[in-house]
């Protein structure tokens, strides 16, 4: 009998080690084969030009096949399509949920928290169907690093000093998101440094129904861009900071109900509410010390606005945040003439070449240029602020022909009215093309 009960032990000994072995060599088979993905994936990127320690792109509308959760990029949010923490509303399948909006916006030091950029501000504010705004939380962040372009959100290293990290406010920030439809300008931007943030803070969310305002703006207003400045203007809504991440924030309160009155029917999810999960957390906020107030468009904002901007390359997503943040810039008189060093960082950041910069730069001035020469008038403050435009931009001596309109000038205009040539080349230096045209440019690609 002893002998029986030693046999079946040793058998059940046996038995459980060859499931060990096998297990054993299915494991490395699966963690070969998910290597060979990551190495091809990674030699796909090097083939486009990308940086090896950012995720790859994922095509619009779409995710990364076996990529891990965390490790999902999407370019654009659209109906149905699921994020890290999101799953975006609108006009697709699914159903209507019945929850007031978390209106959420962010500063940050960059545009690839992959690369190590952070949030340096954050605003949320919870807003029902009407724009009403029931409850918001804004404060500086402390990103532990230095902040990044000043002149893009106007917070300097000083101002971050003594605010909470990200890890002792995220308490705050869940506790407005629980129970609410996630709204972001821009959505898969913001959920990108958000994902990174909460992930760093060692926190997990649970799938959440979102919306995002700047896909809402295309599908219902008719502007030349959804930049939140141009949409409150062309809204007849009061313009507020909106590199402030409150001014941000409640700019696209003010704009909900109407941009959800002209789409016309329910926005429908895929997915329902689950609660957030529960923090402590008692750091106080650190305000801005400017406070958020209605802005005044001067002479380069109205001329910006004039004509339809010059856009990046179609699918090319963060070039054209890259475009619309200068663009802005630019704008608010927030570009002084030096930070021509300073946007080609900015740029990398934003996945972009020192040439795609350029080329972007480019762009800007020639259609700075065209809107300026539509006028009878230039003035001497004017031309200045012209060139202080060319020169943050790295291109100094751009409107350096450029002068003043005289009497003489307004004279001979009306006696004898002629065309004013509008282009000049950024590459070549001469009129009548843009960069895109240059035939130097075209005989060096032959």
């Amino acid at each position: 009998m002893t002998g029986l009960v030693t046999a079946l032990v040793a058998l059940a000994g046996a038995v459980l080690l060859l499931g060990l072995l096998v297990s054993i060599v299915v494991g490395r088979r699966k963690r070969s084969a998910a290597a060979a993905r990551r190495h091809a994936q990674s030699a796909q990127h090097g083939q486009r030009g990308a940086r090896p320690a950012v995720p790859a792109p994922v095509v619009r509308g779409s995710v990364s096949v076996g990529a891990r959760r965390s490790d999902i990029r999407i370019a654009v949010a659209e109906p149905g399509l699921r994020g890290p923490l999101f799953q975006y509303g609108g006009d697709g399948p699914g159903f209507e949920v019945d929850a007031p909006f978390a209106v959420i916006g962010i500063a940050t030091t960059g545009f690839s928290p992959a690369d190590g950029d952070r949030i340096v501000e954050i605003a949320i504010a919870r807003v029902d169907a009407r724009g009403g705004i029931h409850d918001e939380y804004a404060t500086l962040v402390d990103p532990g690093r230095d902040v990044g372009p000043v002149f893009v959100h106007g917070i300097s290293n000083s101002e971050v000093r003594g605010a909470p990290t990200f890890a002792d406010i995220a308490g705050e920030i869940l506790d407005l998101m629980d129970g609410a439809v996630v709204v972001m300008h821009d959505g898969a931007f913001v959920e990108r440094f958000l994902q990174a943030e909460f992930a760093r803070a060692g926190v997990q969310l649970p799938l959440t129904p979102a919306l995002c305002s700047a896909w809402l703006a295309r599908r219902t207003l008719g502007t030349p861009d959804h930049t939140l400045r141009t949409l409150a203007r062309h809204a007849g809504r009061t313009i507020l900071d909106t590199t402030a991440a409150l001014g941000a924030v409640r700019t696209v309160a003010a704009l909900l109900p109407q941009m959800l009155a002209v789409h016309g029917q329910p926005v429908r999810y895929l997915c329902g509410l689950r609660p957030m999960p529960e923090l402590d957390g008692d750091m106080p906020p650190k305000a801005r010390v400017v406070e958020v107030r209605e802005s005044t468009d001067g002479w380069m904002a109205s001329l910006l606005a004039r004509r339809r901007l010059p856009a990046a390359a179609a699918g090319d997503i963060d070039a054209q945040r890259y475009l619309d943040a200068v663009t802005e810039a630019l704008g608010g008189g927030r570009l002084l003439g030096g930070e021509a060093r300073t946007l080609v960082r900015l740029g990398a950041s934003a996945g972009l070449g020192a040439a795609q910069v350029d080329a972007l730069h480019g762009r800007l001035v020639e259609h700075l240029r065209a809107a300026a020469l539509a006028d009878a008038i230039l003035t001497t403050g004017q031309i200045r602020q012209l060139r202080t435009a060319a020169s943050a931009l790295g291109l100094p001596t751009y409107f350096d022909e450029l002068r003043p309109t005289s009497p003489q000038d307004l004279v001979a205009a009306r006696s004898m009215p002629m065309a004013r040539e509008v282009r000049l080349c950024t590459h070549c230096r001469r009129p009548g093309h843009d960069r895109t045209g240059c035939p130097e440019l075209a005989s060096l690609s032959v």
